[in-house]
């Protein structure tokens, strides 16, 4: 079954639809969503790679005892216990921004559009989003690793097949042959899945850094929108000089009356 999307969540599109009505610009925090969605994305083809080669190594019966066979589903465990994590780490970045989003609404209707000059407050993300791009980039060294380490095992295998088979053409008279084609199923999981799943571990990256950016952008336009709420200088100066001139129209008025009240 597929995630909700981000943007699918009732607080989102409330808070959404605020912003659209009182003409505050939505684009930093509708980045950070795309973001998100685009995480889940990645983050749910990882999923599925694994899977499929996990069935795939299962369903092998006569390689059952294949030396490679064993380090792939090796490498296929550590992977599919980091993409878990991950994808964890992600629902719980889900579940703050549509809190965020419950909050900010909420103080929208008790105190009104001022409320959301403070939008990147109502996020609470930051540090899950850190700890996320931590996480994706120590999962993306384990799986360069694990990519190395099975292209090295199955070359130093096919070497030792091919020195072994052409030690046997050698003594039949035969010319050596030059290279010895791995097994088809397996060398088709040695070729792709563990790529595609670097490919989608770096894509996840790039939008964990994007997200990351859209709220750095959104702080900043809070702080302008607060900005530009505040009274200049000039402002507040001329509101001061008027409060001054009203206290000197009314100063000889409060003298008279306290002279009439000393004399009765």
């Amino acid at each position: 079954m597929r995630a909700a999307r981000i943007t699918e969540h009732a607080e989102v599109k409330e808070l959404l639809s605020i912003l659209r009505e009182n003409n505050i610009d939505a684009k930093d925090l509708t980045a950070v969503l795309a973001s998100v969605d685009a995480m889940e994305r990645q983050l749910s083809a990882a999923a599925g790679e694994l899977t499929a080669m996990r069935r795939e190594l299962a369903g092998m019966r006569e390689e059952r005892n294949h030396p490679m066979r064993t380090l792939l589903q090796k490498a296929e465990r550590s992977l599919s216990g980091m993409v878990r994590n991950l994808r964890a780490k992600l629902k719980e970045i889900k579940d703050g921004i549509v809190g965020g989003c419950r909050r900010a609404v909420s103080a929208f209707k008790d105190t009104g559009v001022s409320a959301l000059n403070n939008l990147a407050g109502f996020f609470d993300v930051k540090p899950a989003l850190e700890s996320m791009r931590d996480n994706l980039n120590e999962s993306i060294a384990a799986a360069e690793k694990s990519v190395a380490g099975i292209e090295a095992a199955a070359e130093q295998y096919h070497s030792a097949g091919r020195a072994v088979r052409n030690i046997g053409r050698a003594i039949s008279g035969k010319e050596p042959i030059p290279e010895i084609k791995p097994n088809g199923k397996l060398a088709r999981l040695l070729r792709s899945p563990f790529r595609l799943e670097l490919r989608n571990l770096n894509g996840s990256l790039r939008s964990v850094n994007k997200a990351l950016a859209g709220l750095d952008k959104l702080e900043k336009a809070d702080a302008r929108r607060k900005e530009a709420a505040r009274p200049s200088t000039l402002e507040t100066m001329k509101v001061l000089r008027v409060k001054v001139e009203q206290r000197k129209k009314d100063a000889p008025a409060q003298e008279k009356t306290k002279q009439t009240e000393a004399a009765i």
